[in-house]
């Protein structure tokens, strides 16, 4: 687990240290252009059900469509958690639509507010040795900045916020478990400028 977080802090060091080049910021375009992304993400499950839950690493994926100000995209992500109560990994996966409204600026840093709606799943190892399994939804905002590092790529860093919903349901026995989820996104993405 240490060597995962060595990595995601070594690699957020290079893309800033590469984004401290000369690149010009991006300017809003009239043409609709596609983008996609990927990077590292650090969070936990908080609150509601998710008490003894523990941090972990994951990652994320996200494409979309970018007109002027405003992307739509669609992305997953994917977290492995220790949690009390379990003999496995609790992992947990969402994918969701995201629409993202950029603040372009004369400045190299372009902030950006977004949104996620979606489905949310969860499976684990129970204590019987049996997988339990899970879906529900994901509802959250986030706020990142992104900035050039050379020609169409671009860093992306995020903090994001959601609410999750998980339902169970084997045979007789239905259960639902609510919480929450931060994490903290450091990726690349491929773009317009």
């Amino acid at each position: 687990m240490g060597g995962v977080r060595h990595a995601v802090f070594a690699t957020g060091f290079g893309l800033i240290a590469l984004g401290t080049g000369r690149a010009q910021p991006p300017r809003p375009s009239s043409r609709v252009g596609f983008e996609a992304g990927a990077g590292a993400m650090y969070g936990n499950l908080v609150g509601g059900d998710f008490g003894g839950s523990r941090p972990a690493a994951g990652f994320d994926a996200n494409a979309g469509v970018v007109l002027r100000r405003w992307q739509l995209g669609l992305g997953y992500d994917r977290t492995n958690h220790r949690h009390d109560g379990t003999d496995g990994d609790y992992l947990v996966t969402n994918a969701y639509l995201e629409p993202r409204l950029l603040f372009p600026s004369a400045r190299r840093w372009t902030p950006y507010a977004a949104a996620r709606l979606g489905r949310s799943h969860a499976s684990y190892q129970g204590v019987l040795g049996l997988t339990d399994k899970a879906k529900g939804y994901i509802a959250g905002i986030g706020a990142g900045l992104v900035w050039p590092i050379a020609g169409h790529v671009q860093a992306d860093a995020a903090a994001h916020y959601a609410r999750l919903s998980h339902e169970y349901d084997t045979g007789d026995y239905a259960d639902a478990e609510k919480g929450g989820q931060a994490s903290l996104r450091l990726g690349v993405r491929y773009g317009p400028r």
